[in-house]
């Protein structure tokens, strides 16, 4: 159980280096920045160095320009970029002005090709409309005319209203619609318009461009099309050669902002005091010195590094550190909270107690093969911690379904093996009347060395910060130790060997002195701080509280422990499960027996195995850490660039 050492980090120097002071924190990659304000002797100078982030807006304008100019940002060097910072917003001007005159006659461009070929569109409907010339009927000054389609059964309707004053000419029918021009005096033009509406007439507008004929006006159109195609392909051309000119330079600048304007948001963090400024933050102890080296060639930055202890008004952050094969777990101590830097790591406990409890429970070598290789696929493939959990959980079902004798449900494939080995066909069948018993009772015994070990934890816990209280009085602590073992022995004494315990003498110094203990631990706590008001909401008040207090803490230790019942049923829910899926298999008979075996091996798989996980994460959280862990750390957080692109405001 690890968790890193930190050092704390005091620099100091005049206040024109405090730029490159931030921008070699960022560069180390290790450097957990503190609010300088958060300690009274700074706090009044903080807001000098409150200012707003020059580097921000840049950062967002060549963003817009890279996303207009079609230049892929991300994380990359600035290393041989040839713009000094005073030359950066000349630059960025001058790329964006050039970029925004060739996108306006580009977005002109693109605006004219999709007005004639929506014209184009509109005017192969009229190509039947030979004697039509557009010129003349734009120039009537007394006649209205309209262009669209009308649904065939409209069409006929027509007919109907052949008294009205309009001419209609028909130009196609393309199946469902009739594409027709009318005409009709501008006087009339409000009737015969509401007409047309009233039959579902859909109006296309014919272009003020289109001249002379409907196939003359095609014909013109598509050559100024050609023509515009060109033009916008040679803007195209001459934005992309931009482009290809600038890309390095842009990428290159855009990785500089990126680590300017985060330098600069440090800034925030800083105090100045005096010309100078002050900056403080944590380094991990095995990264100190060389973090500490990198500042040499700054000769007015003193660099001060500490013991974080010397600096109580400030929280240490945390980093675990763990070995491979149980660092995924660390997952789970996250969803907790991780533990405060004086405080144990308890990732490798969490491990093995959740490796232990989920194979006892999905034991099975066949199916834990299947989990263990589809977590290692998930964790190598696709980087997820889950997947690295699995692998490993896997590994313990395959080792506790061998020790069961079973391989996807069949429980005669390791009866040879278990023979060799144990000189019986199943070491331990799970199903039979006598294991039964004893997987139940193994499984409140594992509780109960597992409650055990989490009080020790919590009695280790409480002599590192020196709380007698914690160590001494509390139900986790000795009292509740002393009591929970001399519970567990009468039970054990009794039941397993017939010997009766509960003498005077065994119940007054195991059991009475620990309850009392318990019931007296606040006072009993403030004795040992110091403290002289013993009970300050009166004697009464106290004996009341902890009364119904100790009731539940008795009653903790009974219910913590029988939940572990559930560690046992589950052994014998996997098996009932496997033996309902070979019951359906015979049923079905022949090649549908296989295909209802491995479904059924699959469903198993996933359904209890997922049943299995949250339970073992259940007994873990509420009967594990709840005993020591206190989960209030914060987590070391290293200021580091975001290269991700900025949106433009």
């Amino acid at each position: 159980m690890s968790i890193e050492k930190m050092s704390l980090v005091t620099i100091r120097g005049e206040r024109g280096q405090l730029d490159e002071v931030l921008l070699r924190c960022l560069d180390s990659g290790v450097f957990h920045p503190e609010s300088a304000g958060s300690l009274s002797e700074y706090s009044s100078a903080l807001s000098v160095m409150k200012e707003e982030n020059p580097y921000a807006a840049l950062g967002k304008k060549l963003s817009a320009i890279a996303l207009d100019a079609d230049i892929d940002l991300g994380n990359t060097s600035f290393e041989g970029l040839d713009l000094q910072n005073k030359e950066i917003p000349g630059y960025i001007d001058k790329l964006d002005g050039k970029l925004k005159k060739l996108l306006s006659k580009k977005r002109g461009s693109e605006q004219l090709i999709d007005s004639h070929q929506k014209a184009l569109q509109r005017l192969r409907h009229l190509t039947g409309l030979e004697d039509v010339n557009f010129d003349r009927l734009f120039s009537c000054k007394y006649i209205k005319l309209r262009f669209g389609r009308l649904p065939v059964e409209s069409y006929q309707k027509l007919r109907s209203y052949s008294d009205r004053p309009f001419i209609l000419l028909s130009s196609e029918n393309d199946g469902g619609y009739v594409w027709s021009l009318y005409f009709c005096a501008i006087a009339d033009v409000q009737e015969i318009d509401g007409l047309f509406h009233s039959l579902y007439f859909e109006r296309v507008r014919v272009p003020d461009y289109a001249h002379g004929t409907p196939q003359e006006a095609i014909d013109f159109i598509e050559k100024d099309l050609q023509r515009e195609q060109k033009v916008l392909e040679g803007i195209r051309e001459e934005i992309s050669s931009i482009a290809a000119g600038e890309k390095e330079r842009v990428q290159k600048l855009y990785a500089k902002l990126c680590l300017l304007g985060k330098a600069f948001e440090l800034r925030d963090k800083a105090a100045s005091v005096k010309g100078d400024f002050v900056v403080l933050g944590y380094v991990p102890s095995k990264e100190a010195a060389a973090f500490e080296k990198s500042f040499a060639g700054l000769d007015k930055v003193a660099v001060t590094l500490k013991d974080p202890g010397e600096e109580p008004r400030l929280t240490v952050p945390v980093r675990l550190r763990n070995l491979a094969f149980v660092k995924p777990f660390e997952m789970f101590v996250d969803m907790y909270g991780l533990p405060s830097y004086q405080d144990l790591d308890p990732t490798p406990y969490v491990a093995f107690s959740y490796i232990l409890l989920f194979g006892i429970m999905f034991g099975d070598l066949g199916q834990g093969l299947m989990v263990s290789l589809l977590g290692l696929f998930l964790y190598k493939k696709k980087g997820m911690a889950i997947g690295g959990i699995m692998s490993r959980i896997g590994l313990s079902s395959m080792v506790f379904g061998f020790l069961y004798g079973s391989v996807f449900g069949f429980e005669e494939l390791l009866i040879p093996v278990h023979q060799a080995l144990f000189g019986r066909p199943h070491l331990i069948q799970v199903m039979e009347g006598s294991y039964t018993n004893f997987l139940l009772l193994a499984a409140v015994g594992v509780g109960a060395v597992i409650i055990i070990i989490s009080i020790g934890f919590n009695i280790l816990l409480g002599l590192r910060r020196k709380d007698w209280e914690r160590v001494f009085f509390s139900n986790n602590g000795l009292a509740g130790l002393v009591f929970y073992l001399a519970v567990l022995f009468a039970v054990v004494a009794t039941m397993a060997l017939g010997i009766n315990v509960l003498t005077p003498l065994y119940i007054v110094p195991f059991f009475v002195v620990p309850l009392l203990l318990m019931f007296a631990k606040e006072p009993l706590g403030k004795i040992c701080r110091g403290e002289k008001e013993l009970f300050p909401e009166g004697v009464g008040g106290f004996v009341v509280e902890n009364f119904f207090e100790m009731f539940e803490v008795l009653l903790s230790f009974v219910t913590n422990t029988m939940s572990f019942l559930r560690v046992g049923a589950f052994v014998l829910v996997h098996a009932g499960m496997m033996v309902v899926v070979f019951t359906l298999s015979n049923m079905v008979g022949g090649a549908g027996s296989v295909i209802v075996i491995i479904v059924g091996n699959i469903f198993v798989a996933a359904m209890e195995g997922l049943i299995v996980g949250i339970q073992v994460l259940r007994l873990e959280f509420y009967e594990v850490f709840s005993r020591f862990f206190d989960g209030e750390g914060r987590p070391f957080l290293p200021a580091e660039v975001d290269y991700s692109v900025q949106e433009a405001a």
